[in-house]
């Protein structure tokens, strides 16, 4: 499509501003299953989304197959959609601004079918082989994706974004007398000739054998630490409280808190589209707002909230380079991008070795239905292992822990050094807290 023409067309049909957004995705996607492939999918999607403003109502369309013979029903249809707009919110599109870009410096290689057929069968057989209370690989799957976004608009707008990602994952279950455990494990390959598969296995199946004979433990009060993966499982479920919108709007929990302290001071939330640690970086958000660093939360005081343009404009101030899209389809949402809890310099067994005897948590269930957003409640089922003498005794399962969020990460000892992104955009390390309800027998 000639986004000029599209341009200069919608102010002729009165119009006052029009953005063009374009998404471009390429993705393989293989998998493997009792010996051999078991499917093949490749995909390409090039998908437009056009916003447009009248008298500050805003109309929206997507379409996947755009051409400029469909510039006058399209652009009719928007401002048509404009004028039924109701409610009292404004808004308007992004004018051009300052930025230096940054560069990820990740570089991926493409591997042929012949290199993931090769890895997916010896992953197959190392898994199998490992341990004779493994009888199953659940899944073993390859993905690559390019993508790249490209957003035009009347104020003279034109920025571009692109991004790449390649990842393992394999999953199987193990058995052991009448319980049956499963796990999964996923690694970003930027060269699957460099993938260590025995490292690889290694990480899987320890996980799946170290669930097994798991018994819970009598309810009450632990020393407890959150893995890293179950810290950010549920960090990710909370993060929604950091949107500007909610907050303004009454319904997120720290509405009213800002400058205050809500967590415990070992904690420091960040948020960093342009984190070269992270698998991809985002120099601009969906609406063509350069993004930057925010300090969430700074030792323990809530010290800015997240906005998009629509919330920056009621609350009267500057979008944190926020609004992204789920898809070319979707609307734009305040999200976080490249969102952690900042690490500490203490390994995960140095923290239970400090905290002597309690319960290391690995994974929670139930996240969507076990926390009231408004409250900050939950109260959600969990696995992991018991910890005496501090180091790990035994695998503990069918626990429930419960509490308050806020009073949890004020009860906060210390954060581990084990941050790690791999394929995330919200992660975390391991936490120690002082003490959290279990349930149990």
């Amino acid at each position: 499509m000639n986004a000029d023409k599209w341009i200069a067309r919608a102010h002729e049909i009165g119009l006052d501003e029009l953005e063009i957004y374009e998404q471009h995705e390429t993705e393989r996607e293989v998998s493997w299953f009792e010996g051999k492939v078991d499917s093949f999918v490749t995909s390409r999607i090039l998908g437009t989304s056009l916003r447009a403003t009248l008298g500050g109502k805003i109309a929206e369309i997507s379409l996947e197959q755009t051409d400029d013979g469909m510039m006058d029903s399209v652009l009719e249809s928007l401002k048509e959609q404009a004028e039924t707009v109701t409610g009292t919110e404004t808004i308007c599109l992004r004018k051009p601004q300052d930025t230096v870009p940054v560069q990820n410096s990740r570089t991926f290689t493409r591997p042929s079918m012949d290199q993931i057929r090769s890895a997916m069968q010896e992953t197959e057989k190392k898994i199998l082989a490992a341990d004779p209370r493994i009888f199953m690989v659940s899944e073993i799957e390859w993905q690559d994706t390019k993508t790249s976004v490209q957003i035009t608009n009347s104020l003279g707008l034109h920025v571009e974004d692109a991004g790449a990602a390649q990842v393992f994952v394999a999953g199987c279950a193990a058995r052991q007398d009448d319980q049956v455990k499963n796990d999964y494990c996923i690694r970003v390959v930027e060269d699957i000739e460099k993938l260590d598969i025995d490292d690889f296995v290694k990480e899987l199946t320890e996980g799946v054998l170290g669930k097994l004979g798991g018994t819970s433990v009598p309810t009450g009060s632990y020393k407890v630490i959150l893995e890293k993966k179950a810290m950010t499982s549920l960090f990710s479920a909370m993060i929604p409280m950091f949107s500007g919108e909610d907050i303004g709007k009454g319904i997120s929990p720290l509405a009213g808190k800002l400058g205050q302290q809500i967590f415990s001071d070992k904690i420091t939330v960040v948020d960093d589209p342009r984190c070269l640690d992270a698998l991809n970086v985002r120099n601009y958000d969906d609406e063509g707002c350069p993004t930057r660093r925010k300090v969430l939360v700074d030792k323990g005081v809530f010290s800015c909230m997240l906005h998009d343009t629509k919330s920056s404009m009621a609350a009267g101030t500057e979008s944190t380079g926020n609004g992204f899209k789920h898809s070319y389809t979707s609307p734009v949402h305040i999200t976080p991008y490249n969102c952690c809890i900042l690490p500490g310099e203490r390994t995960l067994d140095e923290l239970c070795a400090e905290m002597g005897e309690g319960i290391v948590i690995t994974s929670f269930a139930g996240l969507h239905a076990g926390i009231d957003h408004v409250t900050a409640d939950f109260s959600l089922q969990c696995a992991g292992y018991y910890v005496k003498n501090g180091v790990k005794d035994h695998s503990v399962t069918l626990i429930t822990a419960a509490g308050n969020f806020f009073d949890m990460m004020k009860n906060v000892t210390e954060t581990a050094s084990d941050l790690e992104w791999s394929y995330r955009t919200i992660t975390c390390p391991s936490v120690a807290f002082r003490s959290l309800s279990i349930s149990g027998t």
